[in-house]
C-alpha cells in the first residue's frame, strides 16, 4: 500500500490536515484503516407515503418555498413533496448562500431521519444533494459513515479515503495464510468491501456485529496486529531498567502498624506480588483490580513504603482533588513520623507552597508526593522517583501518564508503575488489552461486612422516602443522596443538588443536612466532607463527586436520584461508597416514572448482584469494550474494529497466528503494528 503524507491528497490544506490529525489520521493508510462505523442506504429513492417514520431515508422533492424565520429561533424552513406526500425541512445552522439553493421548483434528495412534526413529516438537518439532471442515477453501492470532527464534512472523509484506497499498489500486502488465516480476501479487497459496499449487500451484515467476510477479515487481521504489538512491548519493557526495590524498613514498618485492621488473605497476596516486582530491577507493569471497598489503598500504601526505604520517592496519582486530598489525609495517618516527607499538589495549591514542594521533590526531602494532574506540569521533577501509583488510570491522558515516567532529574532509570481500578476487567479483556501488565486481583472484602440490598423506586414515591429517611436518620442512619446535575437543565428531565437539598430541608428540618459538588471551592468540599465523615451532618447531597474515594464508614444509605441517567459502573461505583461498616446498609435507586428498557436492565442488574465483576460483564454486553475501558484515554490501544466480548470467538486462533509471526517473521510483524496501531504502540507501556 503506497502511504503518503496528506498534504499529496487533493483538498487537504493545513487547516484540513489538522483535523484530521485530530482524529488519528496522519496519512494516507490511516485513511484506509478509519472505518466505517455505520452505513446510509442512498442507492433507492423512497417515497413518502411509504416512508417508516423514525427510520432514515433517502427522498427526492420538488422544493414548494423555502424562508428564514427568526421566532422561537432562527432557522430555515422549506416545505417540499415528492408525488406522494409533502414534507417539512429544517435547518437551524446554515449561510445566507443555503437559503438560495432551495428556490422553488428544484429537484433536491435529502437523506436523514424522518419525525412526525407539529405540523406533519419533517426533517431536521438532513444531508442533501441538489439534482441537475431528472435521470442522474442513484448511488450505486452503499454510503458509509465515519468518526469525525466539527469542520471535517461526511463528503470529505469520503473523498480523502477513495483516495487513499485508489492508490494501494500491492506493496503491503501480507500473507497471513501461510500463518494459518482463514479468509477468501486479501486485505485491499476487504477494504474495498467495507468502504464501498454493493447495494446488494444487507447493512447489518456489513456494518459493526455483522458477519460479513471482509468484516471477519479486518477484525481477525487488527487482532492478530493488536497482540503483536503487545508481544513486541513486552520484549522492549523487559530492556528498561528501574530501582530494585527490595529494603522493607521504617516506613514500610509504619504503615502496618498504623494501620488499624487486619489485612485480608487476598491483601497479603497481593503485596507480595508488588513486592517480588518492585525488588527487580526490570520495571513492574501491575494492575491490582479491587472491587470497591476491598482496600486497594493500603496495598498501595505498602507499595510505596517499600520505595521509600529504599532511598526512592513514590507518587501516588488520583484522578481528582477531592479524591486526592482523601488519600493524602489517610497516608499522613499511616506516616505519622514522616510528615514532614509527604505533600499534596493539586491544581489549587497555593503558589508559594508548590513552589516548596517542587523544590522538595527535586531535592529529594519530599518522599512521598499525592497529586492531581499538576504532576504532570513541565517543571515538577524528582531526585528518584522509584514507584509510580496510577489510581483509576482511565482518568489520565497517555501523554501524561508518560510525562511522568521521565521526571528523574539525574538517572535514565524507570519508574515501577502500579495502577489501581475499582473497575472490574473481565478475564477475556484484560487478557488481550493489558498484555503488557501483570494483574492481581483483591478478590475478598474485609471480614464482617453485610451484602449492600438494593431496591427501586419510582419518582412520585420521593416525598414517602424523604420521610422513611427521616426515621432512618433519627436512629442513627447517614445518607448519600446523588444526584444527576447541579443545576436546572431544559435538555435533562433531571433534578439538580440544589432543588433536593431545599425539599429535603423543608420536609425535615431537624435533620442536619448539606450539599457538594465540583463547583464548589475545593475547601468547601473538603470541609462538607469532613462535616459528613465526623457525624456533624447526617445528610449530603450531591453528584458523582463523591463516587471515587470518599470513604465514609458509618454512611449506610445510598439514595441515586435519577438512576436511569447513570452507567452500570457508575451506579456500582456510588453504591460502593456504603456498607463500609458493620451495619446493614441499603441502595435505593430512585427513577423516573417512565424509563428505557436499558435503563431497566441496569437497574435489575444492580439489584441482583453487588459483584463487580459479574456487573463488569453485563456492562461489556451492554455498552461494549470502548465506553468500559475508556480506550481513548487510558493508553490501552484503541480498536478501529474490533470488539474483544463480541468477537473473542477469534482470540485463540489470532494469538496463535500471532505468536508464530512474531517468532518467526519481524518484518511483517512491525509492517502490521505500523498498519494498524500506527503510533499508538508507543504509548501503550503509559
Amino acid at each position: 500500500m503506497a502511504n503518503f503524507d496528506l498534504e499529496n491528497i487533493s483538498g487537504v490544506g493545513p487547516s484540513i490536515k489538522n483535523k484530521l490529525n485530530s482524529i488519528g489520521i496522519f496519512n494516507s493508510r490511516d485513511l484506509c484503516f478509519h472505518l466505517p462505523v455505520n452505513y446510509q442506504d442512498r442507492t433507492k429513492v423512497v417515497q413518502l407515503a411509504n416512508a417508516e417514520v423514525g427510520k432514515e431515508i433517502f427522498i427526492e422533492c420538488e422544493i414548494a418555498s423555502c424562508q428564514v424565520l427568526y421566532r422561537p429561533r432562527k432557522m430555515m424552513i422549506i416545505k417540499a413533496s415528492d408525488s406522494s406526500r409533502s414534507i417539512l425541512i429544517r435547518f437551524f445552522y446554515f449561510n445566507p448562500g443555503q437559503a438560495k439553493q432551495f428556490r422553488a421548483k428544484k429537484i433536491i434528495r435529502f437523506y436523514g431521519a424522518l419525525r412526525l412534526g407539529a405540523y406533519g413529516l419533517e426533517m431536521i438537518h438532513p444531508e442533501y444533494q441538489i439534482i441537475d439532471d431528472s435521470d442522474m442515477p442513484t448511488e450505486q453501492c452503499l454510503t458509509a459513515v465515519y468518526r469525525t470532527t466539527k469542520g471535517l464534512s461526511q463528503n470529505q472523509l469520503r473523498k480523502f479515503i477513495k483516495a487513499s484506497i485508489s492508490s494501494y499498489d500491492g506493496s503491503d500486502e501480507i500473507d497471513l495464510k501461510k500463518y494459518g488465516l482463514v479468509s477468501k480476501l486479501s486485505l485491499i479487497d476487504a477494504l474495498d468491501n467495507i468502504h464501498f459496499p454493493d447495494k446488494k449487500i444487507v447493512i447489518d451484515d456489513i456494518a459493526p456485529g455483522g458477519q460479513h467476510p471482509a468484516r471477519q477479515r479486518l477484525i481477525k487481521e487488527e487482532m492478530i496486529a493488536f497482540q503483536v504489538g503487545m508481544a513486541s512491548l513486552k520484549d522492549r519493557q523487559e530492556h528498561l531498567q528501574a530501582t530494585a526495590l527490595s529494603t522493607q524498613g521504617g516506613w514500610y514498618k509504619s504503615v502496618l502498624r498504623n494501620f488499624p485492621y487486619e489485612l485480608t488473605g487476598a491483601q497479603k497476596r497481593v503485596v507480595d506480588e508488588i513486592g517480588i516486582d518492585i525488588a527487580k530491577t526490570a520495571p513492574m507493569m501491575r494492575l491490582v483490580q479491587g472491587d470497591v471497598g476491598s482496600g486497594k489503598t493500603i496495598v498501595a500504601a505498602i507499595s510505596a513504603a517499600q520505595s521509600i526505604d529504599n532511598n526512592a520517592q513514590a507518587a501516588f496519582m488520583a484522578p481528582t482533588t477531592l479524591l486526592a486530598e482523601q488519600h493524602y489525609i489517610n497516608l499522613k495517618n499511616y506516616f505519622p513520623d514522616y510528615k514532614e516527607s509527604i505533600a499534596l499538589l493539586t491544581g489549587s495549591t497555593k503558589a508559594k507552597e508548590k513552589e516548596k514542594i517542587k523544590n522538595g521533590l527535586s531535592s529529594g526531602s519530599i518522599r512521598l508526593v499525592i497529586g492531581t494532574h499538576a504532576l504532570f506540569q513541565d517543571d515538577v521533577s524528582f531526585l528518584l522517583l522509584g514507584l509510580i501509583i496510577i489510581d483509576e488510570q482511565h482518568r489520565f491522558g497517555v501523554n501524561q501518564r508518560l510525562s511522568l515516567r521521565s521526571k528523574n532529574i539525574e538517572t535514565a532509570l524507570i519508574p515501577h508503575q502500579l495502577t489501581l481500578t475499582a473497575t472490574p476487567i473481565p478475564r477475556t479483556m484484560a487478557m488481550s488489552v493489558y498484555a503488557n501488565m501483570d494483574i492481581s486481583i483483591i478478590d475478598e472484602l474485609p471480614p464482617g461486612r453485610l451484602p449492600i440490598q438494593t431496591t427501586s423506586l419510582g419518582m412520585k414515591k420521593k416525598e414517602q422516602l424523604i420521610s422513611r429517611i427521616e426515621q432512618a436518620c433519627l436512629k442513627g442512619s447517614q445518607v448519600y443522596w446523588v444526584c444527576a446535575l447541579i443545576e436546572e437543565s431544559e435538555l435533562m428531565n433531571a433534578n439538580p443538588v440544589e432543588e433536593t437539598y431545599e425539599q429535603i430541608i423543608k420536609q425535615i428540618p431537624s435533620i442536619t443536612c448539606s450539599f457538594l459538588h465540583g463547583k464548589m471551592k475545593a475547601d468547601e468540599k473538603l470541609n462538607t466532607i469532613n462535616e459528613f465523615k465526623n457525624g456533624k451532618t447526617q445528610i449530603m447531597v450531591s453528584t458523582t463527586v463523591i463516587e471515587v474515594g470518599v470513604d465514609v464508614p458509618d454512611a449506610d444509605i445510598m439514595i441515586i436520584e435519577n438512576a436511569e441517567r447513570f452507567g452500570l459502573a457508575q451506579l456500582h461505583q456510588l453504591r460502593g461508597r456504603i456498607g463500609r461498616g458493620s451495619k446493614q446498609s441499603h441502595c435505593i435507586l430512585l427513577h423516573n416514572e417512565s424509563v428505557g428498557e436499558i435503563a431497566h436492565q441496569r437497574m435489575d442488574i444492580l439489584k441482583e448482584s453487588t459483584d463487580g465483576f459479574y456487573i463488569a460483564e453485563k456492562d461489556l454486553m451492554i455498552r461494549g469494550p470502548g465506553e468500559i475501558m475508556g480506550s481513548q484515554q487510558t493508553g490501552v490501544i484503541p480498536f478501529k474494529y474490533t470488539d474483544l466480548m463480541r468477537d473473542s470467538d477469534y482470540l485463540e486462533e489470532t494469538r496463535m497466528i500471532a505468536d508464530k509471526i512474531y517468532k518467526e517473521d519481524k518484518k511483517n510483524s512491525e509492517k502490521l503494528i505500523q498498519r494498524w496501531l500506527s503510533g499508538s504502540i508507543d504509548f501503550a507501556d503509559a
